[in-house]
């Protein structure tokens, strides 16, 4: 479908053979692709639930390999959060009486709040997977050194020392570690998966880091926070063993949303499993308790 820009948005939308009693919209995480949700749909749909899932810009099976990786040169974040309100408000017209939940998973947490936030109303319970709460200073470092890469360079610059500070210390934990990623799953076969995928593992371009800092920036306000409907359900959750977050970076994310006013918070962990939740060894114990939490909460 046609974004504001007329830039098109590949969508993958799953429906269940009968009238559909809610919807899931997926928001996909950073270098993957919303195709990679497809196991999870099936889970949904054998619940009557319609799933709808898009590819970011510089994302997906429909990107060239050249832009793989970068948002755009200029307001990435915007048109990223744009899209996700295109989407939205296309399944929320053709399933207007149905509620709506967002399922957002490590990035896709961060644009799925950012669109929260500045939509309020327009989900009815959010998912946040793989997410974590980032210390602002933290972030002002990582922004400083992406804006020195693309300035040394040019904005859609792939930077290797970019992408190092990223990843670098993800796959420590897990040493000796069999590929870069284990990180992601302790299932092997859905690493090697990942690794073959050729829309899979792009290293970002200077510009999207600098969009995704921005982002992160100010999604982190309380001021942000406060914007979201105090009465909206949000599920926090993943594998303790996650470096991007685990067991300390989710608590204070949920720290933060209760902080801020927020009543129907929960937050659960899954011992010893990391990023990935819907490919580790007990996504099938993960996708039920979410598609179990969506049921109750938007009911």
């Amino acid at each position: 479908m046609p974004a504001d820009d007329g830039q098109l948005i590949s969508v993958n939308l799953w429906r269940p053979l009968a009238a559909p009693r809610g919807l899931v919209q997926v928001v996909h995480g950073l270098s993957e692709h919303a195709a990679r949700y497809e196991r999870f749909a099936a889970a949904c749909t054998a619940r009557n639930l319609t799933v709808v899932a898009h590819d970011h810009r510089g994302h997906g099976v429909a990107c060239t390999a050249e832009a793989l990786g970068h948002f755009a040169d200029d307001a990435g974040w915007d048109k990223v959060i744009a899209d996700v309100r295109v989407v939205n408000a296309a399944v929320r017209k053709e399933f207007e009486d149905r509620p709506l939940a967002m399922l957002g998973h490590s990035m896709g947490s961060y644009i799925a709040q950012s669109f929260v936030m500045r939509h309020p109303g327009a989900v009815d319970a959010l998912v946040l997977s793989g997410s974590t709460y980032a210390p602002r200073l933290q972030l002002r470092l990582g922004q400083f050194a992406a804006w020195l890469e693309s300035k040394r360079h040019d904005k859609k610059h792939r930077s290797p020392l970019l992408n190092k500070q990223a990843f670098g210390a993800f796959n420590q934990r897990f040493e000796p570690a069999r590929t870069a990623f284990d990180w992601l799953s302790r299932d092997t076969r859905e690493v090697d998966r990942y690794l073959a995928d050729p829309h899979c593992g792009a290293v970002p371009s200077a510009q999207l880091w600098l969009d995704l800092i921005g982002g992160l920036l100010e999604i982190g306000t309380t001021r942000a926070l406060r914007s979201v409907p105090a009465d909206l359900p949000v599920l926090i959750t993943g594998g303790s063993n996650d470096p991007v977050g685990g067991r300390r970076g989710m608590a204070r994310l949920a720290a933060r949303w209760t902080h801020t006013g927020h009543e129907n918070v929960t937050l659960n962990l899954f011992d010893d499993a990391r990023h990935e939740m819907l490919n580790e060894t007990n996504r099938d114990e993960f996708t039920r308790f979410v598609i179990d939490w969506i049921d109750q909460s938007t009911a």
